[in-house]
């Protein structure tokens, strides 16, 4: 039996079928955004200048520095100026930065510490704040997201997006979450849609921090935020070696090596124990291919250990306190050059340097730009430290 429309079922109908392909497409561009901007590594060359952009939880990675750890210890062979410019409580408008002024110069600032670090890699984290706004605020984010993004790629076509963590739930009185982190995917979703439209790679921390295993290789503390929303030392510990896994950068403090293979060569520094846990000094040891029975396996001079071969195959805490306390130099370093980098973009008393009361000591502003030395100093001192050391596996 035929059907018949008229001229408003037909309309009708056409409607329907764009709305579904409407839905098919953005589900096969969300999935395209998320298989090839996702996982992919972030190549870094040698010389790159690596701005970090965002709020708070940007701001405080330089506090730790174990997120710039991991990215230099998976580049031993790359001297890499890493420069944290985030900025607590700040969104995409650069509000925050305003200081005395408005929005504009908040903005301009954000724009002028963009061209003092000269970077040709930019990771940028914004929708913390904004997602508290929830839908309604999203197409404002979106537009602000895009107008600071068409900026910065002026600089860099480098660039990463960093969604937005989740805020982790705390017994009362501190509130549920539960409506935020619905905003917070919101916002999530937005960021990495603007990525794959912009050809970026997408850094997925709110994915990240929806899945923290209590129990790995060492056990976390229940909590790894103060309050829900500010990491701790040891949540930074935690997220910083996952987030440079997600970029491509390796890192690990355990190693495999075959009995009937190669037992010395060069070993990047090892990723540093939790900072709360046991064995802190210790590497975890995996030896394949021994015979059966007893072994003991120690590496360069350090103390040996004894363990059956079954164990040696699983892994073994083995002493490497020089190695470890290596790593924890580097990181260090990185914490003198972070702040050192602070005090040259962030000075202390702006306003009788560069502000309204300029015309009482702007004239201690030239002294400013004599960081600069002092941070390369540092970011040299970095590329020493992070240089891979020879290691021997000994064997009786």
């Amino acid at each position: 039996m035929p059907v018949f429309r008229t001229p408003l079922m037909s309309r009708l109908l056409l409607l329907s079928v764009a709305i579904v392909l409407s839905l098919s497409l953005g589900e096969t561009l969300l999935a395209q955004s998320e298989s090839e901007n996702d996982g992919e590594r972030l190549e870094l060359r040698d010389g790159d200048r690596i701005a970090l952009i965002g709020g708070t939880f940007i701001e405080r990675t330089q506090y730790h520095g174990y997120f710039e750890l991991a990215i230099q210890i998976a580049n031993p062979d790359k001297k890499l100026a890493i420069r944290n410019l985030g900025w607590s409580g700040d969104e995409a408008t650069a509000i925050s930065r305003a200081r005395f002024g408005d929005q504009k110069e908040g903005y301009n600032h954000l724009m002028k510490s963009v061209d003092l670090v000269n970077p040709t890699v930019i990771l940028v984290g914004y929708g913390t704040n904004e997602a508290f706004q929830g839908e309604a605020g999203l197409e404002s984010f979106k537009a602000n997201y895009t107008k600071l993004l068409d900026d910065l790629q002026k600089k860099t076509e480098r660039i990463v997006l960093i969604t937005p963590p989740l805020m982790e739930k705390h017994p009362a009185p501190l509130p549920d979450p539960a409506a935020y982190n619905a905003n917070v995917k919101l916002y999530q979703q937005a960021i990495k849609q603007l990525a794959y439209d912009r050809g970026y790679q997408s850094l997925d921390l709110t994915e990240l921090s929806g899945d923290i295993t209590k129990v790995t290789a060492e056990k976390l503390p229940q909590y790894l935020t103060s309050n829900g929303q500010h990491f701790t030392n040891v949540g930074y510990w935690y997220l910083s070696q996952k987030m440079a896994d997600l970029l491509g950068f390796e890192t690990t403090y355990d190693h495999t090596v075959s009995a009937a293979g190669e037992l010395s060569g060069n070993w990047d520094l090892p990723y540093p124990r939790s900072p709360t846990g046991e064995y802190q000094d210790r590497i975890v040891l995996h030896v394949e291919g021994l015979s059966a029975g007893e072994h003991t396996i120690g590496v360069n001079d350090y103390p040996k250990v004894a363990a059956s071969a079954a164990q040696w195959d699983k892994s073994v805490q083995v002493p490497a306190k020089p190695l470890m306390e290596k790593t924890e130099e580097l990181r260090q370093a990185i914490l003198r050059k972070n702040q050192l980098f602070f005090d040259r973009f962030r000075p202390q008393n702006e306003t009788y340097l560069y502000l309204f009361r300029k015309h009482e000591q702007g004239n201690n502003a030239v002294e400013i730009p004599q960081f600069d030395p002092l941070i390369e100093e540092q970011d040299q001192k970095i590329f020493e430290l992070k240089q891979a050391v020879p290691v021997t596996v000994h064997i009786d």
